[in-house]
C-alpha cells in the first residue's frame, strides 16, 4: 500500500517544537490526472530506451510502496528533525 501520511517534527535548542502532519493521499489524488496525461510519454520513452514499460512501472510502484514505515532523523548541535512516513 502506498504511504498516506507524513509527520515532520522539528526541535530547536530554544525548546521550540514544530510539528507538521501532511496527508499524502490528497497529493496522490492531485497527481493522478497528471500521471494519466504523462502515461503515453512514459511508454514512448521506455520504448525508445528499449525497456519494458510494464517492468519499469512495477519497479517504480514497488519503490513507492516500500517508503511506508520510513523513519529518518537528522540531528545537529542546535536542532533535530524527525520524518516519519505512514
Amino acid at each position: 500500500m502506498i504511504p498516506l501520511f507524513v509527520i515532520l517534527r522539528v526541535h530547536t535548542s530554544r525548546r521550540r517544537k514544530f510539528g507538521l502532519w501532511l496527508p499524502l493521499f490528497l497529493i496522490w489524488l492531485l497527481l493522478l490526472p497528471l500521471a494519466l496525461l504523462m502515461l503515453p510519454i512514459f511508454v514512448i520513452g521506455c520504448l525508445i530506451a528499449r525497456m519494458n514499460p510494464w517492468r519499469v512501472f512495477v519497479a517504480g510502484w514497488q519503490l513507492l510502496t516500500s517508503l511506508r514505515g520510513t523513519h529518518v532523523e537528522f540531528e545537529q548541535q542546535q536542532s533535530k528533525v524527525l520524518l516519519r512516513i505512514f
